[in-house]
């Protein structure tokens, strides 16, 4: 794995992480009595509907790019890539970064283990229709050539990022008990204020990298 797509991939994870329907159902979570191991089932089910769910993207990506890849010529390429950096930039410009309303939390049916899992695969199987910045960082992930266990690899690594703010409140929680629990509402707050900020400022400033990077190829080329 190139340090360019390294880089690509733990930005574009970071960008994606910082979505606000998943900790909502979280903070729920966190008020329930003993709370460690429903939250990690609950993670656990967000990062297998996210694998998942990249995993089969990636193997249909591959299937379609596999044969048309090796005829594509570096500016055809590089047309592609400013294409899809314009993309990603009008999403930026177009996604409204006002504060989103406050949103009930999804519940379980009930306070069980398998329950919170089931919450997670649902949650994150809904925000995988409109997850624009994993869709790009698949696209990156195909044109790399890793391999599947290059691919298994860098796929991995995206869903490692994109989990450790839950992993984060989680810890929190853990080490500070009581105070953190009080704390949920300001902390809910201030993640449906500046979330949607940092979700279309984060997609400005990477579709206008693709674009620049792009750009620069085809006219020196």
């Amino acid at each position: 794995m190139t340090g360019a797509l390294l880089a690509a991939v733990v930005g574009i994870a970071l960008v994606d992480s910082l979505n606000p329907s998943l900790f909502v159902a979280q903070f729920y979570l966190l008020t329930t009595p003993r709370p460690v191991p429903r939250i990690l089932a609950y993670i656990a089910g967000v990062l297998l509907a996210n694998f998942g769910g990249g995993l089969l993207v990636l193997a249909g990506l591959r299937r379609v790019l596999a044969g048309a890849l090796a005829a594509v010529s570096a500016d055809v390429a590089n047309a592609g890539l400013l294409l899809l950096g314009t993309a990603v930039l009008v999403f930026g410009l177009w996604y409204r970064a006002q504060p989103k309303p406050a949103t009930e939390a999804k519940r379980p049916r009930s306070l069980r283990a398998i329950s919170a899992f089931g919450l997670g695969v649902v949650v994150m199987g809904n925000e995988l229709t409109t997850a624009v910045p994993y869709f790009v960082a698949l696209e990156r992930i195909t044109e790399a050539g890793l391999g599947l266990a290059g691919n298994l690899l860098a796929l991995g690594l995206y869903n490692l990022v994109f989990a450790a703010p839950l992993f984060a409140f989680l810890a929190l929680a853990v080490v500070y008990r009581g105070r953190f629990t009080s704390q949920l509402d300001r902390v809910n707050r201030w993640v449906l204020r500046w979330t949607p900020r940092i979700v279309k400022y984060g997609s400005i400033a990477l579709g206008g990298g693709l674009v620049t990077f792009a750009g620069a190829a085809l006219v020196l080329a």
